[in-house]
């Protein structure tokens, strides 16, 4: 018999509340390529889902209240010239666990410029500038 044909023994014991039921045959079968694409590929939140599939499953308001949620937490921000991480908004989306380029291109302490004066913004915001 082939080592890869061969069924795994299982070693400790099996908690079927948390992993389901207990099937060495099946940890032995190769897995189909889009099986595969489909476990390691992740959606992020609800927010790419149809909203008239969410309106079926989880009743009228729940996509009003994913839109009202994002609109508030894409809202918060600190003074100009300060960054903001805007982590809330992306706790919302599953946009927290993934690691991409915005998260070390970018960052104000490798920034070649000057700091914006922040008096100075705060009264271009206010109409307060000359």
């Amino acid at each position: 018999m082939d080592h890869a044909e061969a069924l795994p023994y299982q070693a400790q014991a099996h908690d079927t509340l948390r992993n389901g039921l207990c099937s060495l045959k099946e940890d032995a079968i190769q897995k189909h390529p889009v099986e595969i694409v489909q476990e390691t590929t992740t959606i992020p939140g609800v927010q790419g889902a149809n909203p008239q599939m969410l309106r079926d499953l989880y009743g009228l308001a729940f996509p009003a209240k994913l839109d009202i949620e994002r609109q508030i937490l894409s809202k918060f921000g600190r003074l100009p010239g300060l960054p903001s991480s805007k982590l809330g908004l992306e706790s919302l989306t599953g946009e927290l666990d993934q690691f991409s380029f915005e998260s070390y291109l970018g960052m104000p302490e490798f920034a070649e410029q000057q700091p914006v004066e922040l008096h100075s913004q705060m009264e271009k915001r206010l109409g307060m500038a000359n």
